[in-house]
């Protein structure tokens, strides 16, 4: 369970660590903003692109961590993953034998065991019997006091026989009766019988990144094709960390208003934007519409692009984002309005709302800081339920 999971760290670090990098930046800067220090900073003579330069080297560092997971330990704990996966497979064959019960799973043998006992990784058999029928007049039974099996393949198991023997007859010799014992020897059994077939490629998630590119030079041109994009996206997924801190900058530095709050929203927006892009350019890359890079790298592009032109505008004005909350405004004004029983108070202050209200516990619990203080937690918690 411990290999499962960190075998499955790699691929959830490459969309992460992107995301990470954008909560930071939106919600640093979105708490100055919200407390006035972009302000005095902006006022002080400090620029837009000095912003950038302190927040691109955090970026910088982040797209370099980035890159080696997905380039590198992503695709490596993949075929880990996968190699553990195949191991599993065969995992159940040794706990499935019941003891006391003649099994016939596995081909042309029949086994019989007294007592079963788990082990690490292993299965501990106590008086084991083994018939092998692979040539049908002449049986070869194996009798051991113990054994160990253990899983060496998706097809193959080994067991571990002590303290037994081995009795063979020839049906062309019928006095001929012979008999070898041994301390220990290990058989080995075959799973399911081999199947004629073509070895199944590789995925290309397992590949390492050298081995995709040399499978799409050499590979047919559709199947090249899955191989580019997928060669493109370890290198455009990194890449996010820098397009995505360029349009959160001008953002972050204009959220004057909800502080922290404001910054979770803005993530969920950006992310969501981010990946739905990228989903449209992979799909249509597979469909041939786009060139595998051109729809690999389609969000960042479109990204690249809105950061360069927010950060034009943000050094020449500040970006207002006013029309969101005005909207928010409008639909509470209609609905109080509609509400039955519900007076419009335009002009009273937030002190007034709180003291009026219908009070569900004592009086001493909760006060007014109290309730405002739940209110952020229960805020903030709905919020990263929701992203």
């Amino acid at each position: 369970m411990g290999q499962i999971f960190l075998f499955t760290l790699p691929n959830t670090f490459t969309m992460t660590i992107p995301m990470a990098v954008l909560v930071g930046v939106l919600l640093g800067l979105s708490r100055m903003a919200a407390d006035s220090e972009i302000t005095a900073m902006r006022a002080s003579g400090i620029g837009v692109w000095t912003f950038v330069r302190v927040i691109g080297s955090f970026a910088v560092v982040a797209w370099a961590l980035a890159m080696f997971n997905g380039a590198y330990l992503a695709p490596e704990s993949q075929a880990a993953l996968g190699h553990l996966q195949d191991k599993l497979k065969t995992s159940p064959a040794s706990f499935e034998v019941q003891p006391r019960v003649f099994y016939e799973g596995f081909p042309k043998l029949v086994l019989y065991v007294q007592d079963v006992r788990v082990a690490r990784g292993a299965a501990i058999w106590k008086g084991v019997f083994i018939a092998d029928t692979s040539t049908p007049g002449s049986p070869r039974i194996t009798m051991a006091k113990q054994g160990v099996l253990v899983s060496e393949g998706p097809q193959l198991l080994h067991l571990h026989l002590s303290n037994g023997a081995t009795h063979e007859i020839d049906p062309k010799l019928p006095d001929k009766y012979q008999v070898s014992t041994f301390d220990s020897t290990d058989l080995p059994i075959t799973v399911a019988e081999p199947e004629n077939k073509e070895q199944e490629p590789t995925p290309i998630g397992e590949l390492s990144t050298r081995e995709l590119w040399q499978q799409a030079r050499t590979a047919k041109k559709y199947v090249a094709r899955w191989d580019l994009i997928e060669f493109h996206r370890r290198f455009a997924l990194p890449t996010s960390c820098l397009v995505l801190a360029l349009v959160g900058i001008p953002l972050g530095l204009s959220s004057k208003k909800g502080g922290k709050s404001a910054g979770f929203v803005l993530t969920i927006l950006l992310v969501f934007a981010y990946y739905s892009v990228t989903l449209v350019g992979v799909s249509l890359a597979r469909q041939g519409k786009l060139s595998p890079a051109l729809g690999a790298w389609l969000a960042n592009i479109v990204f690249l692009v809105a950061g360069l032109f927010l950060l034009w505008r943000a050094e020449r004005r500040p970006i207002e984002i006013p029309w969101l909350r005005g909207r928010w405004d409008v639909l509470k004004m209609n609905l109080r309005i509609r509400m039955p029983g519900r007076t419009m108070v335009s002009d009273e202050s937030a002190f007034t709302r709180q003291s009026t209200r219908t009070r569900v516990f004592s009086a001493r619990f909760p006060m007014l800081l109290d309730d405002l203080v739940l209110r952020d937690f229960f805020v903030y918690l709905a919020m990263v339920l929701g992203a």
